[in-house]
Formats: C-alpha cells, sequence, structure tokens
C-alpha cells in the first residue's frame, strides 16, 4: 500500500491558511489583526453556519470547535512565510504584534480565480462585518462561550451524522 505524503497536503496547509489570512486581513476595517484574532475569524469563516451565518464552507465535523486551537502552529508558520514573501507587515502596538496585508499582498490576490476562492471570500466577507470590530478580548469570551456548542451535534445518540 502506498504512503500518504503529508508534504502534498493542501486542505488546512500553510499555503491554504496563508491564503485565508490575506483574505480575512484585506476584509477588516483596519487591514490587520493579531494572531489570535485571524485564529478565531480563520475558523468561523469556515464555519459560519455554527455562528448563526449563511452555510458553512466545509462540511461539519465532531468537535470542531476545538481547531481554532489546533491549528494556532500552523497559522504561526503561515504568518511567517507572509512576511518572508513580503505579502504582510508586522506592526507593533501596545497590544503586541499586529499583522497588516501588504500592496503586495493585495495583488497576490487579484489572481486567485475559483468558486471555491470565491465562496472563501464571501464568507470572510460576511464574517468580518458580524466579528471584525471585536477586540481580542471580546473575541475570546464569545469563543469561551460557545466553543463547546461548535460540533455537538455530533454528540447525541439520535444525530444522523452517528449513523453507518
Amino acid at each position: 500500500m502506498e504512503k500518504v505524503n503529508s508534504k502534498n497536503k493542501v486542505y488546512n496547509s500553510n499555503i491554504e491558511i496563508a491564503i485565508r489570512i490575506l483574505v480575512i486581513l484585506l476584509n477588516l476595517p483596519l487591514k490587520r489583526s493579531s494572531t489570535y484574532k485571524l485564529m478565531v475569524l480563520d475558523h468561523i469563516s469556515l464555519n459560519t453556519y455554527d455562528v448563526g451565518g449563511p452555510a458553512s464552507l466545509h462540511a461539519p465535523i465532531p468537535n470542531r470547535g476545538v481547531q481554532i486551537y489546533s491549528r494556532k502552529e500552523i497559522l504561526n508558520e503561515s504568518i511567517k512565510l507572509l512576511i518572508s514573501k513580503d505579502l504582510i507587515s508586522i506592526n507593533p502596538s501596545k497590544n503586541g504584534l499586529l499583522y497588516e496585508i501588504t500592496e503586495n499582498g493585495i495583488n497576490y490576490l487579484k489572481y486567485f480565480e475559483s468558486k471555491y476562492f470565491n465562496k472563501l471570500k464571501d464568507k470572510v466577507e460576511w464574517t468580518s462585518e458580524k466579528f471584525g470590530n471585536l477586540s481580542d478580548g471580546d473575541l475570546k469570551t464569545y469563543v469561551n462561550q460557545n466553543l463547546s456548542k461548535w460540533g455537538e451535534e455530533f454528540m447525541t445518540d439520535g444525530n444522523q451524522a452517528n449513523q453507518v
């Protein structure tokens, strides 16, 4: 049996997450964000239905709320990649480091054309409108109040998603 090469992974790879970060930054009012806010907005953008929004971009999976924190390392790798390519810049603030999309980052996104990318942009725009102006503290409160709900529909005995 052939071994799967994880280096060719596309879904949730540092490149895919880097592209999502650029789209998120482009849609934020100030075009900049902390790592924490990027982490949360990325998760919400993929799972909009969980927060009362339109259908989610990705299919629901059990306990998907914990994905927010499980992607922290790869999100940081994605940020480093974007900085190394001058697609985002680092801006120190009184609350820590903020990442801002550069002109190169804005221009880079113009090369993407696909149904999936357009759906991603729509979900990010919706997410940015609803959550983009929240502070990190407000986002932490929101996540803490809702994290256990995201994916709990798979935990009930009568749920069709549990049927094999």
